[in-house]
């Protein structure tokens, strides 16, 4: 006697859709389900098998062309090459013992005072855990029956299309049992966690972020994570976020900072309190050699991020100085000039007859400049070419040049 094809089983075409197939297996299972019909179990499994395979595009293409035991395994039978079929299966998906635990990430985010000095967090959070009045097994024991989607393996093969008629299988947890290979009736279900096993629990805890540790890096918490019945706890990791900070920026162990200082520090030194440092702490500067340029950089030695798990090593600071000069209105006096070092700079080379030019002016602002720059590359793509409020473009306080 021939067997019936799944289509025969789900009394629908070959030419069926999705919807179609879904609503026949559901009207179906309404009649033969076990609970309802104790009778129809061995039909049932007959009907979830069939729905399984056609609700699949992949299982349902493999078996349109391979038939019920379709697949890449008997296409290989056929010219005695079924040892090639187990290049397409993954060697672990039959190993014994609990699967490896998960993991459940979060964002936690953190000041870089709190990477420079180390801290204790505490963290509140909810997570499932093993529902303590059925013990995770979502019901009573004595009403547990054999899963008919997995027919209690509590493992299902899915599979997926890697070639023109050539298909890769693997074993999943069955998500009718969550691997369990046993199913409670709904009218047995755990009333406390509604049949899945599993609560909520509200519950805190403890990070400790050592010293010198860096954005991104993780902190796992071994199976403080969500529990599933049969498997190992998750476990728990947070991702350091460094929040961004006002005055230093890190690059690996190295700090860097900005610091201001007058034009009389800068030609002839200094000795103050010039920062405060991350925990908390004044940091007296000296500098006695040379003169300060703008921009130039002062190394401090040892007085950087501390390194995790060796925090008495430390990297570097680098000071950047900005140097503050005289207001625009300000007028050396004769005096200071005369102690400042003269400059004897290369006169050029003219002929008598040639005219010399006189000019003077007054300085801008570098903003002025930028905007009279970007003002005047912008009009040179215009059709005038002039500047100034004639041309519809308003003067900018402080971006003229003329002559006083």
């Amino acid at each position: 006697m021939a067997l019936r094809s799944y289509y025969d089983v789900l009394e629908i075409e070959e030419t069926a859709t999705d919807t179609e197939i879904k609503r026949a297996y559901r009207r179906l299972a309404k009649v033969y389900h076990p609970d309802k019909n104790p009778t129809g179990a061995e039909l049932f499994k007959e009907i979830s098998h069939a729905y399984e395979t056609l609700s699949d595009p992949n299982k349902r293409a493999a078996y349109d062309r391979f038939g019920e035991r379709g697949g890449p395994d008997d296409m290989f039978d056929g010219f005695g090459m079924g040892d090639m079929g187990e290049g397409f299966f993954d060697p672990h998906m039959f190993a014994d013992g609990d699967p490896a635990p998960r993991t459940e990430s979060h964002p936690l985010n953190v000041t870089l005072e709190d990477m420079f000095r180390g801290k204790k967090m505490r963290v509140r959070l909810v997570r499932s855990i093993i529902c303590k009045h059925c013990k995770g097994i979502g019901g009573r024991k004595s009403v547990l029956r054999e899963c008919f989607t997995c027919t209690g393996r509590g493992v299902r093969m899915t599979s997926r299309q890697v070639a023109p008629g050539l298909f890769s299988q693997a074993q999943v947890v069955c998500s009718a049992c969550n691997g369990s290979g046993k199913v409670v009736p709904d009218s047995h279900k755990c009333r406390k966690c509604k049949g899945s096993g599993t609560t909520d629990e509200k519950d805190t805890v403890e990070i400790h972020v050592e010293p010198g540790v860096r954005d991104g890096q993780k902190i796992v918490l071994g199976g403080k994570g969500d529990q599933r019945p049969g498997q190992q706890p998750q476990d728990l990791v947070f991702v350091l976020h460094q929040e961004p900070h006002s005055t230093f920026t890190r690059a690996g162990d190295d700090l860097s900072v900005k610091a201001q200082i007058d034009l009389a520090e800068a030609l002839c030194g200094f000795s103050r309190t010039l920062l405060t440092h991350l925990d908390g702490r004044l940091m007296e500067v000296s500098h006695q050699s040379g003169v300060i340029k703008p921009d130039d950089v002062l190394c401090i030695r040892n007085k950087g991020m501390p390194q995790e798990k060796r925090p008495q090593n430390r990297g570097d600071l680098f000071i950047v100085f900005d140097i503050k000069f005289p207001d625009a209105n300000w007028s050396p006096g004769p005096a200071l000039k005369s102690l400042l070092p003269n400059t004897n700079w290369p006169k050029p080379m003219h002929d008598d007859s040639l005219q010399v030019e006189t000019a003077s002016g007054r300085t801008i602002s570098s903003e002025a400049y930028e905007i009279r720059m970007r003002k005047q590359s912008q009009q040179s793509r215009d059709t005038n070419h002039g500047y100034g409020p004639e041309f519809g473009y308003p003067q900018e306080p402080g971006a003229s040049c003329n002559q006083q």
